[in-house]
C-alpha cells in the first residue's frame, strides 16, 4: 500500500512516552506510517522523548493551539491526554477530518462520547478506543473458551484491578481504572450489565469522588452476576486478574501476565497456553491498518460510549447508595 499516514501523539506523559515508543517501532514495519508530531505542554517531558528517541525538532510542539496551526499533514492523532481534555481536543481533530485512537476513559460523560462517535461517523473517520485488554490474547483466549462452551453456562465474573499506589493521582478510581474491567465483561460476554451497585472509600485523601477503594456488583443478561474489585491501597504485586465461573469449570486468567488456567468441576486443573503478546503494539498496528485499509475497527466507539455510560451508572450508584439501572433512557 503506498498510502501515507503521518501520526501524532498529543501527551508526552507516562503513558504518552510508551505509545511514542512504539510508533518510533512501528515505522520499522511500516515504512508508510510516520511519527510527524508530538504535542505536550511540558517542556521538560518533550525534552525527555526528544533525547530518548533521538528526534528531530521540528516534530515537537509545545501546546494543543501550537499544533492545531501546523497539522494540515497530520492523518491520526493519538490522544494520551488527562481524560477532561479527551472531548475537546477529539472533537477539533474529527472536524478537521483526522483519524483518532483515544485512550481510555472515551470522555468523562456519556453524552459527549457518543458524539463523538456520532461526529465520526458523519466524517467518515476511524475512532479507536483505547481499551487494550480487546488486544490481549490472554483475554481473547477465554473469550474463545467462552464462546465454545467450555465453561457451559456461565454463573459469574470477578475481576481484580489492584496497585500499591503510594502517591496518588488527583484522579477517580472509577473512572480510572473501571473501565478495562467493564470493557472486558463486554467483550467477552457481548452483553451490558442491567444495574450496578458501588460502594467505594477515600481512606486516605478524604474527598468524595477521589475514593481510592471501591467494590462494584453487576447484574447481567442470563442472571449472570459480576464483581469488580479496584485498589490503589494494596501492597503487593500489581494485579488484573480476571475469574470466570461457569456450570462445568472456571478460567483464571493473569490478564497483566497473559497466563490462563482451567479448573474442570472434578478439580483437575491445567494451564492453558497463551502466546503473550505487545497490546500496545497490537492495539496502534490495528489502527493503522484500519486507515490504510479503510476498514471498522474491531470495537465501534459505541462501545467506549456505553463504558463511559456504565461508569457514569457507577459513580451514581456511590451517590445513592442504593443499585442504580443501567439502561439508557
Amino acid at each position: 500500500m503506498d498510502k501515507q499516514v503521518n501520526v501524532a501523539v498529543i501527551g508526552a506523559g507516562y503513558w504518552g512516552e510508551k505509545l511514542i515508543g512504539e510508533y518510533y517501532q512501528l515505522m520499522r514495519r511500516y515504512p508508510n506510517v510516520k511519527l510527524s508530531a508530538i504535542v505536550d505542554n511540558n517542556k521538560e517531558r518533550l525534552a525527555h522523548v526528544k533525547k530518548r528517541f533521538n528526534l528531530p525538532d521540528k516534530i515537537f510542539y509545545g501546546g494543543f493551539e501550537e499544533f492545531l496551526r501546523n497539522n494540515e499533514l497530520i492523518d491520526a492523532v493519538h490522544i494520551a491526554t488527562p481524560n477532561d481534555t479527551h472531548f475537546e481536543i477529539a472533537l477539533e481533530m474529527i472536524e478537521r477530518g483526522k483519524n483518532i485512537l483515544i485512550e481510555k476513559p472515551m470522555t468523562t460523560s456519556s453524552r459527549s462520547a457518543f458524539k463523538l462517535a456520532r461526529e465520526a461517523e458523519k466524517k467518515g473517520v476511524v475512532l479507536l478506543v483505547g481499551h487494550i485488554f480487546r488486544f490481549n490474547n490472554a483475554v481473547n483466549k477465554a473469550k474463545q473458551l467462552v464462546e465454545e462452551g467450555a465453561l457451559g453456562q456461565i454463573y459469574y465474573l470477578s475481576l481484580k484491578w489492584t496497585t500499591n499506589m503510594k502517591s496518588l493521582p488527583e484522579r477517580d478510581i472509577v473512572f480510572d481504572l473501571a473501565p478495562h474491567p467493564i470493557d472486558i465483561i463486554n467483550h467477552v460476554l457481548e452483553e451490558w450489565p442491567h444495574s450496578v451497585y458501588a460502594r467505594a472509600k477515600s481512606f486516605r485523601r478524604k474527598v468524595k469522588g477521589r475514593e481510592e477503594v471501591a467494590f462494584v456488583s453487576l447484574e447481567l443478561p442470563g442472571d449472570v452476576l459480576g464483581e469488580i474489585i479496584l485498589s490503589w491501597l494494596q501492597p503487593g504485586i500489581k494485579t488484573r486478574i480476571v475469574e470466570i465461573v461457569g456450570e462445568n469449570g472456571a478460567l483464571y486468567i493473569d490478564a497483566l501476565n497473559q497466563k490462563m488456567q482451567l479448573c474442570r468441576n472434578d478439580e483437575v486443573c491445567s494451564e492453558i497456553f497463551v502466546e503473550a503478546n505487545n497490546t500496545i503494539e497490537a492495539m496502534i498496528t490495528h489502527f493503522v491498518e484500519c486507515i490504510l485499509k479503510d476498514s471498522a475497527p474491531l470495537n465501534s466507539p459505541l462501545i467506549g460510549a456505553m463504558t463511559v455510560h456504565v461508569l457514569e451508572k457507577i459513580r451514581e450508584s456511590l451517590d445513592k447508595g442504593a443499585s442504580v439501572s443501567v439502561m439508557l433512557q
